[in-house]
């Protein structure tokens, strides 16, 4: 599922990056999500 997806990523930025990363992160991947599902 997208969130799980999602949510292993940011565990992955978290682990290798800042936090400010990890946030933007979600931000990106959530909007691609949202923009995935709208086209479906």
């Amino acid at each position: 599922p997208p969130k799980v997806a999602i949510n292993e990523a940011l565990e992955v930025a978290k682990k290798f990056s800042t936090r400010e990363s990890s946030r933007f992160i979600n931000g990106v991947l959530d909007r691609v999500r949202k923009e995935l599902r709208a086209a479906e």
